[in-house]
């Protein structure tokens, strides 16, 4: 059996404006450290999932920008969204196009590209046993994160 992850690095760039855009959103920009999220995302993976088996699902304006950033991911893994269809549709169809590219017993882990992820060697550990225990049950297994803080919203006037 093989391994897969999904980078979701999708978006508009409108939930962190200004310092976000359309051409440089959240995942881009480096909030946590020196490296962009997307960059820290893609590192965390390493340990664990080939480079030449992570995709990143991103739109069609950003793929230039990650295929800079990333240049050890083979071309064929930036893939653009052919329209926003949110996060189960953009699951759905990278699970789609690992199982042509793979078959149907590949396994996938999904990640988000805007996560700040404090100790990647415990959330490399999580996603591992969640991939063990998937393949050996042959489900679905969710790995939830408790947040370290939780951000406020302002109230609307």
């Amino acid at each position: 059996m093989s391994r897969w992850a999904v980078v979701l690095a999708g978006g508009i760039g409108s939930r962190f404006w200004p310092l976000s855009t359309p051409t440089r959103p959240k995942q881009l920009l480096p909030l946590v450290s020196n490296e962009p999220l997307l960059v820290e995302a893609v590192a965390r993976l390493r340990p664990i999932v080939a480079i030449e088996r992570v995709l990143i699902l991103t739109n069609d304006v950003l793929v230039p920008a990650i295929a800079q950033l990333l240049p050890d991911i083979p071309r064929a893994n930036l893939v653009a969204e052919p329209r926003a269809g949110g996060t189960a549709a953009a699951l759905t169809w990278a699970a789609q196009e690992i199982a042509r590219r793979d078959g149907p017993a590949a396994t996938m882990i999904s990640v988000h590209a805007d996560w700040a992820i404090a100790d990647a060697p415990g959330f490399q550990r999580a996603l591992t046993r969640a991939a063990d225990a998937a393949e050996e049950h042959q489900t679905l297994v969710t790995v939830g994160v408790v947040p370290s803080r939780s951000r406020s919203t302002p109230a609307m006037a």
